[in-house]
């Protein structure tokens, strides 16, 4: 599935299937901002259905060491119960010592803030793919 076959109503599902998820992700981070290097990020709500993507776009290249202030300010902000994120790079699908760093970057800031990251996406133009929770370090 795509994007393309999104059902009308995926607004009102749950984003606790990882197919509907990727692909909601593959909705929302598009083929410019998976070029210019960007990071989304999706509100859910407690029932984990998406009130609301945030988009920050021409990141270039991603920086875990920088990557943290602005999702912290964000999420301490608007205090969401939970989040999907998504990293938009060029290259491979394969995932990268850097895509990894702000895997568990994106970990650490949710769990000082309080919200639930249900999954983490690295968006390329050739595949959405979810970072596996056991690249998670423990606490």
């Amino acid at each position: 599935m795509t994007f393309d076959d999104l059902p009308k109503n995926f607004r009102d599902l749950p984003l606790d299937d990882p197919i509907l998820r990727a692909d909601v992700v593959d909705l929302f981070v598009g083929y410019v901002d998976r070029a210019e290097g960007c990071l989304a990020i999706l509100l859910l709500d407690d029932e984990h259905r998406c009130v609301q993507p945030v988009l920050i776009t021409e990141l270039g290249p991603a920086d875990p060491t920088t990557l943290g202030s602005p999702i912290r300010v964000m999420l301490d902000e608007l205090r969401p119960p939970a989040v999907v994120a998504a990293l938009g790079r060029q290259g491979s699908p394969l995932f990268t010592d850097t895509d990894r760093s702000c895997h568990q970057v994106l970990v650490e800031v949710c769990r000082e803030v309080g919200v639930d990251l249900v999954a983490a996406y690295v968006a390329t133009e050739h595949a959405v793919r979810e970072l596996p929770e056991h690249l998670r370090l423990a606490s």
